[in-house]
Formats: C-alpha cells, sequence, structure tokens
C-alpha cells in the first residue's frame, strides 16, 4: 500500500510523572518542513482525557500551526491555532492577544513541544536563549505567551527554566532534540527510533 507520507525521522513513548498519563509521539518531515504528531492519555482535572495533536512547522521548525482534538473528562477539545503572514496567530478564526511574532508553539501536555524550540533555537554548548512560546495552558485550554529559558549545558541537557511557574529543572534530550527526562514531569519509555 503507497502512501504521501515519509517514514516518521523519530518516534517516542513518554511517561507522566505528575499525573496517570502516556504520550506517543512521532516527527517527520513534511512539505517544506515537519511535522510533529502524536496522543497523549491521562488523568486530566476534570477525568480521563484522550487529546491527539499536530504541529506544522518550517524548515527552520518555527511553528505554523497546530490542530488539537479529543475530550478531557466530558469536555470536547477540537481546535487549531495558526500564525498568519503577518505573524499573528489565530485561534479557530479569532486573535490571540500577546502573542504577536512569536515562533514557537507550546502545548501544555505533552514535551514533543520542547524540540521544536530547541531545534529552532540552535544553541551551542554554554549559550543562553529566552525566548516566548504560544502557550497552550490545560487549566482553561487557552493559548497565552509563556516565556521560557534555555542554556545548553551539554551535548544532551539543557537547564530550563519557566518563570512564570517557578519552575526551574535540567531537561535530557537525545540527539535529536527529544525529550528524554523532565523532571516532575515527563520520562521517555522508549528508545527514539531512526527511520
Amino acid at each position: 500500500m503507497s502512501t504521501d507520507r515519509e517514514q516518521p525521522l523519530r518516534t517516542v513513548l513518554w511517561r507522566r510523572l505528575d499525573i496517570e498519563g502516556m504520550d506517543a509521539c512521532s516527527f517527520e518531515r513534511s512539505a517544506g518542513g515537519y511535522l510533529i504528531s502524536g496522543t497523549a492519555l491521562f488523568q486530566d482535572h476534570s477525568g480521563p482525557a484522550l487529546i491527539t495533536y499536530q504541529v506544522s512547522c518550517n524548515a527552520d521548525w518555527s511553528s505554523q500551526s497546530a490542530r488539537v482534538s479529543g475530550w478531557t473528562g466530558s469536555e470536547k477539545r477540537d481546535f487549531t491555532v495558526e500564525r498568519c503572514a503577518k505573524g499573528q496567530w489565530y485561534s479557530d478564526g479569532e486573535k490571540i492577544a500577546g502573542v504577536d511574532a512569536l515562533l514557537d508553539i507550546d502545548l501544555g501536555f505533552t514535551p514533543a513541544t520542547n524540540t521544536n524550540a530547541l531545534k529552532r533555537l540552535r544553541l551551542e554548548i554554554g549559550q543562553q536563549a529566552e525566548t516566548t512560546a504560544v502557550w497552550l495552558d490545560t487549566e482553561d485550554w487557552r493559548f497565552k505567551p509563556l516565556k521560557q529559558v534555555y542554556h545548553r549545558l551539554s551535548e544532551t541537557e539543557y537547564a530550563y527554566s519557566s518563570p512564570s511557574h517557578d519552575y526551574a529543572a535540567n531537561l535530557v534530550t537525545d540527539a535529536f532534540e527529544i525529550i528524554r527526562s523532565y523532571p516532575q514531569l515527563w520520562t521517555e519509555v522508549s528508545h527514539p527510533r531512526s527511520s
């Protein structure tokens, strides 16, 4: 059977540490860039949750759009977010305030979207960058700006902080920048595979 989609560059399975949950994700090439796709199963504050997601990135790994669908408890979740040519972000046609010209999407229920930020930043060992992402807050399922700081400590380790959440930890990645350890939140349970 033929398909237009290429084999994934990498696949990974994560276990969530703060609550019961898993996330299976693939990273693949797409026309003009990359595609991050996955499914997260977890225990949301409103009940069991199943969320599928797809993030479209440009060739430089800057985020272009995302689609999120599924349910949490008895609530249906189905929306898109995209960046227009002028750099403004829209969620289902409604402009998102405070996120103009931002380059990264961060979906708050998965570690997958740290990879696109790390690959876009391309930090050398010892370099640090502060960036702001278009972040999906799973407390109210709305997109908001989120400041983040990445400081590359080694080939596979970054000091990361999210000042507004008073969170700081050292993230461990593989060579593709997939998160292997996200203290208190996520751990990789499969070995990422290359095609």
